[in-house]
């Protein structure tokens, strides 16, 4: 009863140290670019606008029945018509991966970083 048991095999071993120290690289990289939260992608059905977060301001769309404030590279609703006022009361948004989303609506606000791209779906 000479067999040794391993719960790895060493090559398994380096396979995941490998996967590990790219992960950590991939997590490390993005963080130094800041997150690339610098647009607001604005969608109600088919309609999409952006905006980039380093121009603050109050902005409205046709089409879209809101308006929208961008200040300090944070994005909020201001004003909206529908009656329980939920995406209002979110509040500002700005890391990439956010979002505001009023139903009654259909609007969709959405913070993505400078070099990612998003595809939103309302209806």
């Amino acid at each position: 009863m000479n067999e040794k048991f391993h719960l790895i095999k060493p090559f398994e071993a380096a396979v995941i140290g490998g996967v590990l120290l790219v992960s950590i690289a991939a997590i490390f990289i993005m963080n130094l670019s800041g997150g690339g939260s610098r647009t607001a992608v604005i969608s109600c059905g088919d309609v999409r606008h952006e905006l980039s977060l380093d121009k603050d301001g109050l902005f409205c769309f046709d089409g879209i029945d809101a308006e929208f404030e961008v200040r300090d590279g944070k994005i909020r609703v201001t004003k909206v018509s529908c009656p329980d006022k939920i995406c209002e009361k979110t509040g500002y948004i700005g890391s990439s991966g956010q979002s505001i989303i009023c139903v009654p609506n259909k609007i969709t606000v959405a913070v993505v970083g400078s070099d990612e791209s998003v595809d939103v779906t309302v209806g």
